[in-house]
């Protein structure tokens, strides 16, 4: 058992594993063991599991760790990216691809002008936090992605 005084670093920690660090080829059962459970667990179509380790609501992050039928992790890749997120195909996706590679949203609203859902996801573009907003209709499709700067934490100039 460690002791730490005020302001003193523990030397003893419980590991600080990271999704994003886990190793390809690395078995399930040692990820579960390391991560604990996912957030998520989705079938892959060329078979096995993929599993989200989403961050989200609070953080910016949700990683992707795609296992194949044998269990072994086989793709490691974060979720939130701007390179990633301008790449969803608009008029194809639905409801299914984007919780497939991205995860439950950060919330879901409606608006005046769009016959749908929003839904937000916040992600980090190198250290800018923004926002990530999918349109989706009615039908459940994504008809719209758009990319705004997350200010509430910005410094209020104002005079």
């Amino acid at each position: 058992m460690a002791v730490c005084s005020a302001g003193a670093v523990c030397a003893v920690m419980v590991g600080c594993a990271v999704p994003g660090k886990e190793a390809l080829g690395s078995a399930r059962a040692d990820v579960a063991a390391r991560l604990g459970p996912p957030t998520a667990m989705y079938p892959r179509p060329e078979g096995g599991e993929r599993w989200h380790y989403s961050e989200l609501p609070a953080g910016v992050q949700v990683y992707n760790l795609d296992f194949d039928a044998t269990g072994r992790l086989v793709r490691n890749a974060p979720a939130l990216t701007q390179a990633w997120l301008e790449q969803i195909p608009v008029g194809q996706w639905t409801v299914s691809d984007v919780r497939y590679w991205l995860g439950a949203p950060q919330r879901v609203e409606r608006v005046a002008r769009f016959e749908g859902e929003v839904w937000t996801y916040r992600f980090l573009q190198l250290s800018d936090p923004r926002f990530a907003y999918l349109h989706i209709d009615p039908s459940g499709t994504v008809q719209r992605v758009l990319f705004v700067d997350d200010v509430s934490n910005a410094p209020d100039d104002r005079p």
